[in-house]
């Protein structure tokens, strides 16, 4: 039976370099062969150009019958047929696509499988026209322009006379449909948030960073600010907004969907996210189209939580956007101390020349064995950046190095991975840097010195307690059931015990059944209490001379094992006691420089009476707050920053911090996850929810900048999405009574009040309820059918700023916020309006002249 589990990867390496093959197919040889490299050497060798374990191509390019194919063509993705007409007489092969059966038998019979076929289909054709069946149509249909377009269906409903594909249940089932508007309107005082469809957590980071306003800020500083950030009623679900001249492009086939032209500008998309959980009215939104520009999915790798970092790194020159506050700039240096006099190491970090290195996002990656010696982020913090120092494979200090940090910047992101978290991580709400900056590396010398001492000895104390373990006894595998060779002491001991009171016993029941026997001889007759005896071995015995020796023997033998095994037991509860006082001082060293020094006990950690107090290893000032972790993709924590007013106006009021638990998952019953938190949950999921956390700290002067104001340009884009929203929660309200209320005969109060002559209200018009933008209005690309906007009443919208001059206008014809017609996606026009009467605000005036430049 092949064995399941996966080969040594020795064998694996063995293989490929003594045969020479693919990994893959070394890794099915050796499974075939019980992982056994031996075998699957010698089966390699009797047949090496055999094909039991390789992928023969060949087979997709021959017929059915197995014959050759001539013409090159394996599969043909074809038309529809091209049938004749009811009269046409059968005279020579109807038109068809290039066939895989080339070789047509002259005799007119079919001489393979593949002509049989073509008969067939031809003789199904020709009845189909002659019974006047119409030919199906491929693809997707319009009408009016008879207009092909293949492209992904990531709309969620299509027009069914629009597609003449049925859909299976078992695609339908798949996906999973969004839940209701009014399950998905934000509830107040909650924070919006971004969910994502693939694996990675973009989505609810940059939910976190919106929470900073520092970050916010730098973020929508990014690029080049646009005159008009266009419109679609799905952009929140992950359907891109693209530029005129893109469009117009796909329609008329100059360039290809997934083409960088066709993707989503980067800047763009990332103000709109920004300005989305600004201002929006929707519980959460969507990050895939920032993933589907080009400056991230187009990028060599596929980490695009560390991606977005680095495209903001290299970013143009631009005068309006400065992420410095979001760098901090790491310098790895020698562990061997510079001379007193050495003016190298001063200065800013720029002496360094090219040995530094600027991040904003550290990635704090963990080796198995690191990982185990992870307790708390500072842990992790001295192994990643004290790597070669606390090593005891390299030499101290000469052949080791460390990195400080020079500069820190306002905001550090950290991210654990590889091996990540293996057990449970305490995450400080407070951190603070000082350990591991410029101007405190003697102290971090002086550390990493101790450390290095107290992990010598745990050690040496290990490497004691394991030879103190250790029998290398040649003979008493015999009695003790171990194993041949060295093996555990302890064990050993106790199984000479076990083994040699079994031999007591044994003789202690031959002397008995000796007493008995004796007896039986001289015809004594045996008692019902003789025969209990016997059968629970609890008789008297006399025992010869040789087994007296024996049996003291034994006993000696018992001893000695007992004796033994007290030593042992004291020799390593004193090795624990050692390592314990070790593993406490590393514990102590590990919590300098990250507390003040009122937070700690002072007997445990800094010793005040003592000589051994140092007022430098206390009080740090470089002080980060937890402002937001991303366990997974569907959960993450986040900290808003609430303002509380004072009823004192010259006391000034004390900001507010509140957790909030959010995140999306399709496969619960509540999908959308918006609730309140405390710091202790925040804390213990942090360190125990995830193996790979993104942890987010902030100083306070970062939380408490000052937000920019969003552009006209972008709150008219949100505006325009939250009355997109506005439309869908009307259309559920509107839809939930027919579908509770069975239909009746006759009229009802509730059919007058829809019929337009009966209704007093009144549509309006302006220029600002237009939303003409790049995804909506695209009338000089596509000739469709005229639409007015539908009129809202202000009180819908809630929103003072919205109340535009309007002017009655009749509707022509009743019209979605997006209509929707066959092609590669949604086509709008501009409607023909009038002139509207009184006052309208600047910031909703879309002119045709601020169309996009770019």
């Amino acid at each position: 039976m092949a064995a399941m589990s996966d080969p040594p990867e020795e064998s694996i390496s063995t293989f490929c370099d003594i045969a020479g093959v693919l990994r893959s197919e070394a890794i099915t040889r050796l499974r075939a062969n019980n992982n056994n490299l031996q075998q699957a050497m010698e089966e390699y060798f009797e047949d090496p150009s055999g094909q039991k374990y390789k992928w023969d191509e060949s087979q997709f390019g021959m017929g059915r019958q197995g014959e050759a194919n001539d013409t090159g063509i394996s599969f043909n993705i074809q038309g529809p047929d091209e049938l004749a007409p009811s009269s046409y007489q059968n005279t020579a092969a109807p038109t068809r696509p290039p066939s895989r059966a080339n070789n047509t038998s002259p005799f007119g019979a079919p001489t393979n499988a593949a002509e049989e076929d073509a008969n067939l289909e031809r003789a199904l054709a020709e009845s189909a026209a002659e019974s006047g069946i119409p030919r199906q149509e491929a693809g997707v249909v319009d009408n009016g322009t008879n207009l092909k377009y293949f492209g992904p269906a990531n709309r969620s409903q299509y027009d069914t006379e629009q597609w003449a594909m049925v859909p299976t249940k078992a695609n339908l089932d798949t996906e999973k449909a969004e839940p209701a508007p009014s399950q998905r309107k934000r509830q107040p005082d909650a924070p919006a948030f971004l969910r994502q469809t693939k694996d990675h957590r973009l989505g609810l980071m940059l939910t976190i960073y919106h929470q900073i306003p520092l970050v916010r800020n730098i973020l929508l500083q990014y690029g080049e600010p646009a005159k008009n950030y266009g419109h679609n009623s799905e952009w929140w679900r992950g359907q891109p907004i693209l530029k005129h001249e893109n469009l117009a492009a796909m329609v008329k086939g100059e360039s290809e969907w997934g083409s960088n032209e066709t993707r989503p500008e980067f800047a763009e998309e990332l103000h709109r996210l920004i300005a989305f959980l600004d201002k929006t009215e929707r519980a959460y939104g969507s990050v895939d189209p920032l993933v589907d520009t080009k400056e991230i999915d187009g990028s060599w790798t596929s980490d695009v939580e560390e991606r977005l970092s680095n495209v903001l790194k290299e970013a143009p020159q631009n005068p309006r956007f400065d992420m410095k506050d979001m760098i901090t700039r790491g310098v790895v240096l020698p562990c061997v101390p510079p001379p007193a006099d050495d003016s190298e190491l001063e200065g800013d970090g720029d002496s360094y020349g090219d040995g530094f290195q600027d991040f904003a996002f550290l990635d704090i990656a963990l080796d198995s064995e690191q990982s185990s010696c992870v307790d708390t982020l500072y842990d992790a913090l001295d192994q990643l950046l004290w790597t070669q120092a606390l090593s005891l494979e390299h030499e101290f200090p000469e052949g080791a190095s460390y990195a400080v940090l020079s500069k820190l910047g306002e905001v550090l992101t950290a991210r654990f991975s590889n091996a990540g978290l293996s057990k449970p991580c305490e995450i400080p709400e407070v951190l603070y840097l000082d350990r591991y900056t410029e101007e405190r590396r003697d102290l971090a010398m002086k550390f990493q010195t101790h450390m290095r001492y107290a992990k010598n000895k745990l050690r040496m104390y290990e490497l004691l307690e394991a030879d103190l373990l250790r029998c290398h006894g040649q003979r008493c595998h015999r009695v003790n059931g171990l194993d041949d060779g060295p093996h555990d002491l302890r064990a050993c001991l106790e199984g000479i015990i076990k083994f040699t009171e079994r031999l007591m016993q044994r003789q202690i029941r031959t002397a008995q059944w000796r007493h008995y026997q004796n007896m039986i001889e001289k015809d004594v007759e045996l008692s019902l209490e003789d025969i209990f005896s016997i059968y629970t071995w609890s008789g008297p015995y006399v025992f010869l001379p040789d087994e007296e020796e024996r049996m003291k023997g034994w006993k000696d033998a018992i001893d000695e094992a007992n004796k033994n095994l007290e030593e042992l037991e004291e020799d390593l509860a004193k090795i624990a006691k050692a390592k314990e006082f070790y593993s406490d001082s590393l514990k102590v060293i590990s919590k300098r420089l990250t507390c003040q020094e009122h937070e700690v006990a002072d007997a445990t950690f800094v010793f005040r009476s003592t000589s051994a107090y140092n007022p430098e290893y206390w009080n740090p000032t470089y002080k980060y707050f937890l402002r937001g972790v991303a366990l997974t993709s569907e959960l993450a924590y986040v900290c808003v920053r609430q303002d509380v007013e004072s009823a004192d106006p010259d006391v000034q009021p004390k900001p507010k911090d509140q957790w909030w638990k959010i995140g999306y998952s399709s496969t619960d019953g509540t999908p959308i996850k918006t609730e309140k938190a405390i710091l202790e949950d925040v804390l213990h999921a942090a360190g125990t929810g995830s193996r790979q956390p993104v942890l987010m700290y902030a100083t306070e002067a970062a939380v408490a900048t000052t937000p920019i104001p969003l552009s006209d340009a972008l709150r008219m884009f949100v505006r325009a999405d939250n009355r997109s929203f506005q439309h869908e929660l009307a259309k559920e309200q509107d839809q939930a009574p027919l579908a509770e209320e069975p239909p009746t005969s006759g009229f009802s109060a509730a059919d007058l009040s829809r019929i337009a002559g009966a209704s007093t209200s009144k549509r309006k018009y302006s220029i600002g309820s237009s939303v003409a933008t790049r995804g909506s209005s695209r009338a000089d690309i596509s000739e469709t059918e005229n639409f007015q906007w539908e009129n809202k009443s202000e009180a819908e919208y809630g929103n003072e700023d919205d109340k535009l001059g309007s002017q009655a206008m009749e509707p022509t014809t009743k019209s979605p916020e997006m209509q929707e017609v066959g092609g590669a996606a949604p086509f709008l026009t501009r409607p023909n309006y009038t002139a509207p009467g009184g006052s309208v605000e600047m910031e909703d005036i879309d002119m045709e002249v601020d169309h996009h430049e770019g």
